[in-house]
């Protein structure tokens, strides 16, 4: 499994995940750390055939420009849903539970996978996967 994380996914993941032997390449690493846009870490995971693995809710700006970049170029995402500082072994058991879910479906076609808890995993290609923007989910990063 190839994947790129964003800035925020703790590296204490990054390592259970690499004893895993999956091939996790951080933002850090991939030389776009910091507060970069995750259409452009979705850009690079589809340009170095990785999956981009996120934590974030994709709210507002963010997930309409992830689902622009998804439409428009392609790619491959996971978003694993949780509150802020979820337990790392919550977060690695729902991307586990769901993995005969997910990983068929993103081996086969670009899209996201939308993983909310140990019972919902939504699979989306780009043309399916439409972010609502709401107005009040702006407020909330001013």
């Amino acid at each position: 499994m190839r994947l790129v994380t964003d800035s925020n996914t703790s590296q204490y993941f990054v390592e259970v995940l690499r004893k895993l032997e999956w091939d996790v390449q951080t933002a850090y690493q991939a030389g776009l750390a910091g507060k970069v846009d995750d259409a452009l870490l979705v850009r690079h995971g589809k340009k170095h055939n990785r999956i981009f693995l996120t934590f974030d809710d994709l709210k507002a700006e963010h997930g309409q420009k992830v689902a622009r970049e998804l439409r428009e170029n392609g790619g491959k995402v996971i978003q694993v849903k949780g509150s802020p500082g979820q337990n790392y072994y919550r977060a690695l058991g729902k991307l586990l539970f769901h993995y005969p879910e997910w990983h068929p479906f993103l081996d086969a076609k670009d899209g996201i996978a939308v993983i909310s808890d140990l019972k919902n995993c939504k699979n989306l290609t780009p043309k399916e996967y439409h972010h609502k923007y709401h107005r009040t989910d702006a407020v909330q990063f001013e």
